[in-house]
């Protein structure tokens, strides 16, 4: 019996009682037949289910490759036939990132390399480098030295900014770190028990560290009193200042750890940055007669190619580092990843811009060029931001 055959006379609807007039209830929509009554009706229902889902996924991804194609259709009521745009967005987010997580790798002679690094990534702590320079002090009193002048230059910021309420949550955390660096220094110079314990007498205890339990080798836990006086904002910039420097010297120490921090934190920037694009095309197109939704669906496509276009990118790393290919095959992929990135993808997009819109060449060209103009800007922002929130996440 087909799906869509009509049930027995007068059958009901099991989810909502509807009186049944075909093979689905025409109110709910639910299938009239109970899988869990006959495993033929199981098996066809997972079948069915499943390649009506596929179909979609093909069909819209298969369409995306044709300028405008799914972004036209769409806008013209054939929704039906594709995955809404947001789906398509968050899917082939998650997708492009967690494949360019496995595939992206920093050079293995730099993460294995056996000569001792000073870190490729610091954190500048406003001291004017003295705490930096404590690595190449001879004698404890340079490092003491070299510890007042870092604090002093500390002080000096605190005091000539005018944001004040920022540079106590900066300041604190300077310090500490400046401790800490003087005291780690003192160790390997071979300070006596007598040095360090004056050493700790001369610390001040501070927000977030607790001088007697550093001095034991262990990190206090933040939340002194003087933490809990600052303002909520301070307490989470702070905190993030944290966990930069603690993701910073992870980076140091594991330079491969750098690709899947930014790269998570990839994605929520491009969601914020995708209302924005469709901002800009509001803007660039006020007479078109379409509403914010519209050019939305218009964004949300075209990064949508964008992120397939990455993905296809991050296939050809992952390709590249297999040691069974041979180097033309390696050249041959770089060069498509780089002109995919660099010149198709920006003719699709001006071709998908003149489909939607349906203006002259010679309209539709300035356009893109002043809406590619504020993307890239835009963009780098967001890149900014990838790395900064992954450091610090």
């Amino acid at each position: 019996m087909s799906a869509h055959d009509a049930p027995s006379a007068l059958a009901r609807c099991d989810n909502c009682g509807t009186v049944l007039q075909g093979g689905f209830c025409h109110v709910c929509g639910q299938h009239a037949h109970n899988p869990l009554r006959s495993f033929a009706h199981a098996a066809e229902e997972v079948f069915e289910s499943f390649w009506h889902l596929d179909g979609r996924i093909f069909r819209t991804l298969a369409d995306l490759f044709v300028p405008g194609r799914v972004a036209v259709n769409y806008l013209s009521g054939q929704r039906v036939r594709y995955l809404p745009p947001l789906r398509v967005f968050i899917i082939l987010s998650v997708l492009t990132f967690f494949v360019g997580k496995l595939t992206l790798h920093v050079d293995a002679d730099v993460a294995q390399s056996d000569t001792p690094r000073r870190g490729n990534v610091n954190v500048d702590l406003g001291d004017g480098g003295k705490s930096e320079a404590m690595r190449d002090a001879r004698s404890v009193q340079d490092v003491l030295r070299l510890r007042e002048e870092a604090l002093r230059k500390v002080e000096e910021a605190r005091l000539d900014s005018d944001a004040k309420w920022l540079m106590a949550a900066v300041g604190d955390f300077a310090e500490e770190q400046i401790d800490e660096r003087a005291r780690i220094r003192m160790r390997e110079l071979g300070a006596t028990p007598a040095q360090l314990a004056d050493f700790d007498a001369r610390v001040v205890p501070r927000t977030g560290v607790d001088a007697n339990a550093s001095a034991g080798g262990k990190a206090a836990t933040p939340g002194g009193a003087a933490l809990r006086e600052q303002g909520w904002f301070q307490r989470w910039f702070r905190e993030r200042i944290v966990r930069l420097k603690r993701n910073v010297d992870l980076v140091n120490e594991h330079p491969d750890e750098f690709v899947p921090l930014v790269l998570g934190a990839l994605p929520g920037a491009l969601f914020v940055l995708v209302p924005l694009f469709a901002l800009c095309l509001k803007a660039l197109y006020l007479g078109s007669g379409r509403g914010y939704l519209e050019h939305l669906v218009v964004a949300l496509y075209s990064q949508s190619m964008l992120l397939l276009a990455l993905l296809l990118t991050f296939v050809l790393v992952g390709l590249q580092s297999w040691e069974a290919t041979p180097a033309w095959l390696d050249n041959a992929f770089a060069i498509a990843a780089g002109l995919g990135l660099t010149v198709v993808m920006p003719l699709y997009l001006l071709w998908m811009q003149k489909r939607v819109y349906g203006q002259g060449w010679p309209m539709t060209l300035a356009k893109f060029v002043l809406i590619g103009s504020v993307y890239s800007i835009l963009l780098t922002f967001a890149t900014i931001y990838a790395v900064l929130a992954g450091l610090s996440s």
